[in-house]
């Protein structure tokens, strides 16, 4: 079959396994590389046949392709094949057939070259399986698993999307996240884009309100990460996963109203007795005067002042009593905290306990909503008026330190038990006899949505000590 010297020598000494058949595959030469690729000895080759090595599947392909050669339909081919190993091992490889002819006897030939693969297969199998795997993660996942390129639009999204928002997959892909946001939380997940877009930051965690396919709008919490090229660091895409925590929105707010229905029935009674303090004076001086008919600058002084000081309380009572919707505005903490303290005044004299106010001068404003961060000051300043016995004192403390106002509130009271404190904030846990524990689990989630942060230190029988720290400047967190 081989009459050249130079062929025979080129095929002989190729690293690629090579073979040789007659037109009619009754003679089949293979090379050093072909005999030692599939583990058989030349001798052992000589009673096999090309259909004794090639798997079944494999080999009716490789057979009608043949023949379309045969026929001159075609002069060569090339189909990944899988062939069957001395030891019993299934090789990958890629069969490429071309249709030679001898130049001295015009007699046709195979010939075939087999390019191994097997290695390279079993990663693209093990791959392959990798990406079944995780797409059924995804595709059963309860969250919206999204891929998005750097610019935001969707490329993929996981079925889970159309139980939380109603809409299909299929619907969304190629549109972009800020098409379905409440325009009141796009410049919130805009720049939380944008710290990606920088570098700036790696992972984000971004709570905002997204529309559903009815009109409504449903509470969302999402991650985002970004996917970086490992040779250039380059931001390639962008991975988020959506939850929806439109309940928890609503039990959180239906606990806050809860703890301020509490607070507010607490503080009913000192305001009463409160108020009726001052009535006494105006009654008595209503008294003289209308007996005397005589007008008292003095007289008109002193009820004009009381009038004041129950109207204080009341308006203090009110604005924590009436429901009220979040509004973000300008928020001057200085006076915040001393309207609160004008609130508990009446209920720590009744008690023979003292609240003492140090505000530093010249308080930065921040931004926030001004009732719910009241609520938290009334919390605080309330369970340190709590701790105390007769004669115990609250400190209040106002001041700057590095870029946060912080209110500092100290009392000298019976403390807290390690063991306790590690449980503090959580729900239905609370020190106190009656409590539920939900005061401070509010107060730490109202802290948490405008930026801030609540520490509580304590030591049973000296006292404890609250320091919430707010931003000066920051985004708030809708």
């Amino acid at each position: 079959m081989i009459r050249s010297s130079l062929f025979k020598e080129v095929f002989e000494q190729s690293s690629v396994p090579q073979m040789l058949s007659t037109f009619d595959m009754s003679v089949n030469i293979g090379n050093r590389a072909f005999y030692d690729y599939l583990g058989y000895s030349k001798e052992e080759w000589e009673q096999l046949s090309v259909k004794d090595i090639s798997h079944p599947e494999d080999f009716v392909i490789d057979e009608q392709l043949m023949g379309e050669m045969k026929q001159g339909v075609r002069s060569h081919y090339q189909i990944e094949k899988r062939y069957f190993h001395k030891l019993g091992m299934i090789l990958t490889a890629t069969l490429t057939v071309s249709l030679i002819r001898d130049p001295e006897t015009n007699e046709r030939y195979y010939f075939a070259q087999i390019n191994d693969c097997t290695d390279q297969y079993a990663i693209e199998q093990s791959l392959r399986k990798s990406e079944q795997k995780y797409r059924l993660l995804a595709e059963h996942s309860s969250d919206i698993i999204m891929l998005h390129d750097v610019n935001g639009t969707y490329q993929y999204i996981s079925p889970s999307v159309e139980s939380i928002i109603g809409y299909k997959p299929a619907e969304m892909l190629g549109t972009l996240p800020y098409d379905y946001v409440h325009q009141d939380d796009i410049q919130t997940l805009w720049g939380n884009h944008q710290k990606l877009l920088k570098n700036e930051e790696t992972l984000q965690l971004v709570t905002y309100r997204v529309r559903k396919k009815d009109g409504s709008f449903s509470w969302l919490e999402t991650s985002i990460k970004g996917v970086y090229d490992e040779e250039t660091g380059e931001l390639t895409e962008l991975i988020s996963v959506s939850r929806d925590i439109q309940k928890r929105i609503e039990t959180d707010e239906l606990l806050r109203k809860s703890e301020k229905l509490a607070v507010v029935g607490q503080m009913a009674a000192a305001v009463a007795h409160e108020i009726r303090n001052p009535l006494t004076p105006i009654k008595g001086f209503m008294t003289l005067l209308s007996k005397t008919k005589e007008y008292n600058p003095m007289y008109i002084e002193i009820i004009l002042s009381e009038l004041k000081r129950i109207e204080l309380i009341i308006t203090e009572f009110l604005s924590m009593a009436k429901p009220h919707h979040k509004k973000w505005g300008t928020i001057y903490l200085d006076q915040l905290v001393v309207q609160v303290s004008n609130l508990l005044q009446s209920e720590a004299i009744m008690d023979n306990k003292e609240i003492i106010l140090d505000i530093q001068n010249k308080i930065p404003r921040i931004i926030g909503d001004e009732n719910s961060l009241k609520q938290v000051v009334v919390n605080v300043m309330r369970n340190a008026l709590e701790s105390l016995n007769k004669n115990g004192k609250v400190k209040v403390t106002l001041y700057k330190e590095e870029g946060y106002i912080c209110i500092k509130v100290v009392d000298n009271g019976c403390g807290i038990s390690d063991e306790r404190l590690t449980k503090i904030g959580e729900p239905f846990y609370s020190t106190k006899e009656k409590g539920t524990g939900l005061g401070l689990m509010t107060s730490y989630q109202i802290i948490q949505n405008h930026n801030g942060k609540m520490d509580i230190k304590s030591k049973e029988g000296e006292g404890t000590t609250v320091i919430i720290s707010m931003p000066i400047k920051y985004k708030t967190r809708l």
